[in-house]
């Protein structure tokens, strides 16, 4: 099973909640309190976030965290990827030098492969798509597509 980590699944809720009101400028510690996610990881995921360019953040008094895009513009793989690093399948998928048997390997290519579709898919489905009450199959914007492997 490919499973994302909870800190990722954490940054999705937080990210839900600043986008279902994105005019508004929110502080970790509302962040926090509206998500339930603990505020010292609230504050490291924000600061991912931010680095990424998904979050733009303010100091001082009337400071905290507001997105850098719409949530139109923001794919889940930007969000993913600002928490996990690169995505991949398999190791071989982002450095063939982490595996012993690349010279040898029958399935890369085809591992590389349905990569390349999951990847296309989450660059396809947005920040807007998750916290959309359309169910992703009946957006016909970002109609989720079967995968298929050729």
């Amino acid at each position: 099973m490919i499973r994302l980590s909870k800190l990722t699944d954490y940054a999705s809720v937080l990210l839900a909640a600043i986008a279902r009101d994105p005019n508004r400028i929110f502080s970790a510690a509302q962040l926090a309190e509206i998500s339930s996610v603990p505020k010292p990881t609230c504050v490291k995921l924000l600061k991912l976030l931010v680095r990424h360019g998904v979050l733009q953040s303010a100091q001082g008094s009337r400071g905290g965290y507001i997105l850098a895009r719409e949530p139109a513009a923001i794919p889940l793989k930007t969000i993913i990827e600002a928490i996990e690093g690169p995505m991949a399948i398999t190791e071989c998928g982002t450095d063939e030098t982490l595996c012993r048997i690349t010279d040898h390997c029958t399935v890369m290519s085809r591992w590389r492969e349905l990569g390349d579709q999951v990847n296309h898919l989450l660059t396809r489905v947005t920040l807007e798509d998750l916290i959309s009450p359309r169910a992703l199959s009946k957006n016909d914007m970002h109609r989720i597509e079967t995968l298929e492997v050729h």
